[in-house]
């Protein structure tokens, strides 16, 4: 169920996509936007999936709350699919996976209004960063920043950002996109071959 004034344009699936989109770019809402997402594989042991999104600020209270369930339809109307755990509920004993399943939202809550300012500027930033240019001037000319992560991912965990002006850099140096990715080399590991997205 849709909370606030949401009804009017903004329903359960137009939230959960916006927040399943937020929770792709989860790094770039924290450290830009100051927001906080959590994702719950399995809520108390019944197989759904929770996903929150509250201001970093210690407030308590959600800014987006969204439920989604397995579904069995056989159609193309899920928003995602991932592994379905389930919990026992008793100490001691693992959850189980029961692998792939496809996921539907059962309820959605934005606690602010869908035509606001801040929710029209959280579109904004997942329109802006689902784009990545083919050429590094593409970047520059979007007046875009690079996030670069090692590929170590968890086991290094080193992330920096080259901004517009870095960019801009290389670009005047008839650096191409390639030949930068190519060079880029982790400065804690020394792993090669980075990931890199629009920030």
């Amino acid at each position: 169920m849709t909370s606030g004034n949401t009804r009017q344009e903004g329903g359960d699936d137009d939230i959960a996509r916006l927040a399943l989109a937020m929770h792709d770019n989860s790094y770039f809402f924290l450290f830009r936007r100051g927001l906080v997402i959590r994702f719950s594989r399995d809520f108390n042991g019944s197989g759904d999936q929770l996903l929150e999104i509250t201001r970093e600020n210690g407030q308590k209270s959600h800014l987006i709350r969204v439920f989604f369930t397995p579904t069995h339809r056989g159609d193309d109307s899920f928003l995602y699919e991932a592994d379905l755990i389930k919990d026992h509920g008793k100490d001691y004993e693992p959850s189980i996976n029961r692998g792939k399943h496809r996921f539907v939202t059962r309820s959605a809550e934005l606690q602010i209004d869908w035509g606001s300012e801040e929710v029209q500027g959280w579109r904004y930033d997942v329109e802006r960063l689902s784009k990545t240019p083919d050429t590094l001037a593409g970047w520059v000319e979007a007046d875009l920043q690079m996030l670069v992560r090692c590929r170590e991912g968890y086991l290094c965990g080193r992330k920096t950002i080259l901004t517009n002006s870095d960019l801009a850099a290389y670009v005047t140096a008839n650096v191409s996109l390639e030949d930068l990715k190519a060079r880029l080399k982790c400065s804690k590991c020394g792993k090669r071959q980075p990931h890199v997205r629009v920030f």
